[in-house]
């Protein structure tokens, strides 16, 4: 597995696990702002971690950093959707155009995983043990839920 592809799997997981891709998703068709989603998470991270106020402040670092990542890629989906529904209706599949698309978003996402790597160990360093074994049931338990998930789906 490629270092990058590595960082970003790290990335999304603890990300994820903390609550921030849940609840990012989970709220984005509620109609609310970039800036009432990063509340929302923040609220719920800092009250399920007991966060202080350095901890409360690392993590809004990330969050501020994560969605303004998934910001930037967001908008590109719906095209990128398109063009390879277009590559998929032509008689013969472009394969370098299909590989162009995959890599301009591989090519963000690796020009951001730096910033997301050294904000994520900021906020993970500044937590104590207590707060890690939580983080770290946590992502055992949405783990354990999408692999139930998976179980279902496949009988």
């Amino acid at each position: 597995m490629k270092l990058s592809t590595r960082i970003i799997t790290a990335v999304l997981l603890v990300a994820g696990s903390s609550g921030v891709v849940y609840a990012f998703s989970k709220h984005d068709d509620w109609g609310m702002s970039r800036e009432e989603k990063i509340e929302f998470v923040n609220d719920r991270v800092t009250d399920k971690l007991d966060l202080d106020g350095a901890q409360q402040q690392k993590f809004n670092e990330l969050a501020q950093l994560f969605m303004a990542t998934m910001d930037e890629v967001k908008p590109s989906r719906e095209q990128r959707m398109e063009e390879f529904s277009a590559l998929l209706r032509e008689p013969g599949f472009d394969q370098a155009r299909a590989l162009e698309l995959v890599q301009q978003r591989t090519r963000l996402i690796d020009e951001r995983a730096p910033a997301l790597i050294a904000s994520l160990a900021g906020f993970l360093d500044s937590l104590n043990t207590q707060q890690k074994d939580q983080l770290q049931e946590f992502m055992q338990h949405r783990l354990g839920h999408h692999r139930h998930g998976d179980q279902r789906s496949a009988n």
